[in-house]
């Protein structure tokens, strides 16, 4: 009888402490992001990638997104962010720090790629053994282009390589800007978020830019002239992962998130954009007082032969500083 009484106490006293025993601790991931809640990858890339994340790991690593700059305005520090775990996780542009990825902004050169698909699959074939050493302190868990480039101009049309004497032009890194000094026009790196005001004010006559732009940053509103036909200068956007946040995670969650993250993401986030951008040219066209010009074949002619000799300046000038340049834009390609 003692002993039935003495095992019933004892299972009292472990069913007491298993009911005030404290949850199992819970990783909240921040999530920094300078585009706003209606920007088009925040629900089917960001939230989704929230909810798959907590899905994955029952509820024990979530992810919390901070949209619209609420973790510190400016694009330009995103990656800073991620570095310092101001955020776990953070959402932007190497090209505005261009210096720290010359290689990764190698995909931006013209005559590298032929589309956002085939630039996301290059991306990603010479991460490991070429860019993945540029993403100092952090993991990469998503890298991929917008739709190409093209010349959004506030009141002056493009047909030509004349056309752009003496104008400014809004770019979003070192290789852009190689390109449009050779195409004669004054290069004004900027970050996206500035491009409206920069235009509608007249402080850049327009801005080299993915087409999804015209929706995205509303400049729609401030272009009266499209330039489509460009030579292919996409713009390469990161989703990194601070290293030390990373490797905290347990070896079960960690296998989570990188079957969440990778190429798979990135070629998602990639078409999704394309898409957007398709959808952004059609209104644009729709919209009164607006014109979309197509280079002809002499004029495009003309751009090709200037971003060459431009692609080729930037790749000798690297391979120059030790930086194997050449070879990693070969690997790109093959």
């Amino acid at each position: 009888m003692m002993r039935k009484s003495a095992f019933g106490v004892t299972a009292l006293l472990l069913t007491l402490a298993w009911l005030h025993a404290p949850a199992a601790a819970q990783t909240v991931l921040k999530f920094a992001s300078f585009v706003p809640t209606q920007y088009i990858l925040h629900k089917p890339v960001f939230l989704k990638l929230a909810d798959d994340l907590a899905a994955a790991t029952g509820g024990a690593v979530t992810m919390k997104v901070y949209a619209a700059g609420a973790l510190g305005k400016g694009p330009v520090e995103q990656y800073q962010r991620a570095v310092r775990r101001i955020a776990e996780i953070s959402y932007g542009l190497p090209g505005y720090t261009s210096s720290a990825f010359p290689k990764t902004l190698l995909i931006e050169l013209p005559g590298v790629t032929a589309g956002p698909e085939d630039a996301t699959r290059k991306l990603w074939k010479v991460m490991d053994a070429h860019l993945r050493d540029e993403f100092k302190r952090t993991v990469p868990l998503a890298l991929f282009v917008t739709p190409p480039a093209v010349f959004m101009m506030r009141d002056k049309p493009v047909r030509s390589l004349a056309d752009l004497k003496g104008m400014k032009l809004r770019v979003a890194s070192r290789s852009a800007a190689s390109v449009v000094a050779a195409y004669g026009a004054t290069p004004v790196p900027m970050p996206a978020t500035k491009v409206y005001t920069s235009m509608s004010t007249g402080v850049v006559d327009g801005a080299l830019m993915g087409v999804d732009s015209l929706l995205i940053f509303k400049l729609i509103e401030t272009s009266k002239y499209v330039t489509i036909g460009l030579p292919e200068m996409p713009t390469t956007i990161f989703m990194v992962m601070n290293e030390g946040a990373y490797d905290e995670l347990a070896a079960g969650h960690r296998a989570a998130l990188d079957k969440l993250t990778g190429l798979g993401i990135s070629l998602r986030s990639a078409a999704l954009l394309a898409k957007f951008g398709d959808i952004a040219l059609s209104k644009f066209r729709a919209a009164p007082g607006k014109t979309v010009i197509e280079l002809t074949p002499d004029a495009r002619k003309a751009f090709d032969a200037r971003a060459a000799a431009a692609a080729a300046g930037v790749l000798e000038e690297l391979d120059g500083k030790g930086l194997p340049a050449s070879r990693v834009v070969e690997a790109m390609k093959n």
